[in-house]
């Protein structure tokens, strides 16, 4: 360790008075437009109509106390179930969602917001955002969310004369992150531009899914957060098919889904986290609304971390697709099914696309990372998790351990570079 528990505890203490400093002088993740977003004025009630809408508790408690990342995280993550989508499209919505809500604060306090008129920026930027990535909910709704998470906030503070400035300043944070998400490589083609001749060790259509082509093919080269493109950081080469390490890894596989203990079919089980569900990146948002909660941070800190959390996650995998479509390695059940065992099954579902690296591994090592960093007394908590993450793919009979153990790794430098664009050192491994 380069320092001592004392001075990590003293660091934990330390976060509020740190990441509190004047949100005016943060750096925004999108650089700002050239010009100002013209955007119809805003209408809140005031007075009397106002005061009376401080009678609805649940809604106060929904949406004028919590920090807004937290609320709008689950908002994401119920629209990421609801829609479908694979890890990768849902946590390129977490993540421009995040980026927009710290924006959104930044370009409110440049502008002269008082602290406590931020948070309606910070609702206008996620609700329209949201409303862009979302074209299939009804037309408005997300922006009309967020104008009823304003009105919340403005009726648990009793109004404020800045009210409409601060949601312009949210529609400015919004139309920057729209104008970076139409040209950010999320409509490149869904098939391969070409793809390797097939020969062993290279990745084909595996049981059950079978499906011939791969997903997301192209999501490596998606415009980047922190990193300079996808291959800026990559994992070294996989293990060389029909080596003696090959092989070691292969019976690992075929012995330990075998054996699973009903622990490791849990551990398996739970993170198998496919379309459908929160997605790995769901679950690392959860856990530091967990962590938020649990450490009190306001709305600038929580937006903070949820914006370099996201930001690292999103950096990950895309860093993770680029080295599954450079290397293009066979999945473990074919080559058992066709060298050991004609009658394996993996414990969960293999996913259609290539073994090396592993994306559950590539993202936790990158949320842990940042998580460590800003709640540095769970730091070893946080690590584990990752690297549960990391094993359940060993469990669940999908990857290799070299997926898992290089994956976490590429996860944790990418997660470093994005500690290091948020001004925020990583504390010791």
């Amino acid at each position: 360790m380069r320092a001592p528990a004392l001075l990590l505890l003293s660091c934990a203490l330390a976060l509020p008075a740190r990441a509190a400093d004047d949100p005016a002088g943060w750096q925004p993740w999108i650089e700002d437009a050239d010009a100002a977003v013209t955007t119809p004025e805003p209408v809140f009630p005031e007075g009397a109509a106002l005061a009376k809408l401080r009678g609805n508790r649940d809604w106060l408690e929904r949406w004028a106390t919590p920090p807004p990342s937290l609320s709008w995280s689950d908002v994401v993550s119920s629209l990421v179930v609801k829609y479908q989508q694979n890890p990768l499209r849902a946590q390129r919505n977490h993540t421009y969602a995040q980026v927009a809500i710290h924006d959104a604060l930044v370009t409110c306090a440049r502008r002269g917001c008082a602290a406590a008129v931020r948070p309606v920026a910070m609702h206008a930027a996620a609700s329209r955002i949201l409303d862009f990535l979302y074209p299939d909910e009804s037309r408005g709704r997300l922006e009309a969310l967020g104008h009823s998470a304003a009105v919340a906030v403005l009726a648990q503070i009793g109004g404020h004369p800045q009210a409409a400035l601060a949601w312009r300043a949210g529609q400015q944070a919004a139309a920057n992150a729209m104008r970076r998400a139409y040209d950010d490589g999320w409509d490149l083609p869904r098939l391969p531009a070409k793809r390797p001749e097939w020969k062993p060790g290279v990745w084909r259509a595996s049981p059950p899914l079978r499906m011939y082509d791969p997903l997301e093919p192209h999501a490596g080269r998606w415009r980047t957060w922190v990193l300079e493109n996808g291959w800026e950081i990559e994992p070294p080469p996989p293990v060389a098919y029909g080596s003696a390490a090959f092989w070691a890894e292969i019976e690992e596989v075929r012995k330990v889904t075998a054996a699973l203990t009903l622990e490791q079919k849990r551990i398996a089980e739970d993170w198998n986290l496919e379309l459908g569900s929160v997605t790995p990146g769901g679950v690392w948002n959860l856990h530091a609304k967990k962590l938020a909660v649990e450490g009190g941070l306001g709305a600038a800190q929580a937006a903070r971390v949820f914006a370099a959390l996201n930001v690292a996650m999103m950096d990950a995998f895309i860093a993770c697709w680029h080295a599954k479509f450079k290397w293009w390695t066979e999945r473990p059940v074919t080559v058992i099914r066709e060298k050991l065992d004609a009658d394996f099954t993996p414990h969960v579902i293999t996913p259609a696309f290539p073994s090396y690296v592993s994306g559950h591994s590539a993202a936790s090592g990158a949320g842990a990372e940042v998580l460590a960093a800003y709640f540095p007394a769970h730091a070893e908590e946080l690590r584990g998790m990752a690297l549960e993450a990391s094993m359940s793919r060993l469990y669940g009979g999908i990857h290799y351990r070299s997926d898992n153990e290089e994956g976490l790794a590429l996860g944790w430098r990418v997660g470093a570079r994005a500690l290091e664009r948020a001004q925020l050192p990583a504390v010791t491994r």
